[in-house]
């Protein structure tokens, strides 16, 4: 038989209070075990890429130089690179590791990149994304500016993020719910197709296919209770 609207929102309404507890219960799941994460601070910064110094005026050089600064955005986050942050900060962990947490994407039609490093600490977050700004501007300036003269220097430095960009437990929370109420949805209907039980005559009727000629009332104290007795 097949399930009109009508019958599944009395299938809904029949089982509101599990669809309800799905819900608030994966909802609060995911809001409190996103809250219970390590926070993540992302800090970034911006580097111009140019030739011998500032902004590039000739249309073709732009060009070229926009090519060059997708080029640089993936040397950036080298291996090269991270030793030379880890050396010149003096820091506690591998090239390796600053590498697992270094972006770096070009502007499109510009001539800058941003680069950007995520960190339990956001001072350190911070502090790496300059130490890489500062790294490879040195990096540059040593390999190209005397046979190109191309250059990158940090056109904006980063600041200590205040918030944090992961994890969202609202965010987190939200999407939680919407699958518990699937969930509950989805419950609902299995367990109203394992139910036998007829709840209406217009059920009786279809499952036996003859039409009811009448009811016995139920029997309760109140009726038993205003039937007369002899």
């Amino acid at each position: 038989m097949l399930l009109t609207l009508s019958d599944a929102i009395k299938v809904i309404r029949r089982y509101k209070w599990l669809i309800v507890a799905a819900t608030v219960l994966a909802g609060g799941f995911g809001y409190l075990s996103s809250a219970r994460q390590t926070k993540i601070y992302q800090a970034s910064i911006t580097v111009l890429v140019g030739q011998n110094q500032g902004l590039a005026t000739n249309l073709d050089l732009t060009t070229a130089l926009q090519d060059i600064a997708n080029s640089m955005s993936k040397m950036m986050t080298s291996r090269t690179v991270a030793e030379k942050v880890v050396g010149d900060l003096h820091l506690g962990e591998s090239p390796d590791a600053v590498m697992s947490n270094l972006t770096a994407e070009p502007v499109q039609q510009t001539q800058l990149i941003n680069v950007s490093y995520t960190d339990p600490n956001p001072q350190k977050a911070a502090q790496i994304a300059n130490g890489v700004g500062n790294a490879f501007a040195e990096l540059i300036s040593k390999t190209e500016s005397s046979s190109s003269g191309l250059t990158a220097q940090v056109w904006q430095g980063a600041t200590v993020p205040s918030s944090s960009i992961k994890p969202t437990p609202t965010k987190n929370g939200i999407l939680a719910a919407l699958l518990g109420l699937a969930i509950g949805v989805g419950l609902a209907f299995v367990l109203d197709r394992m139910d036998t039980r007829w709840r209406s005559m217009d059920e009786v009727e279809d499952h036996l296919g003859l039409p009811i000629l009448g009811i016995i009332p139920q029997m309760t104290r109140e009726t038993l209770g205003n039937t007369p007795r002899y």
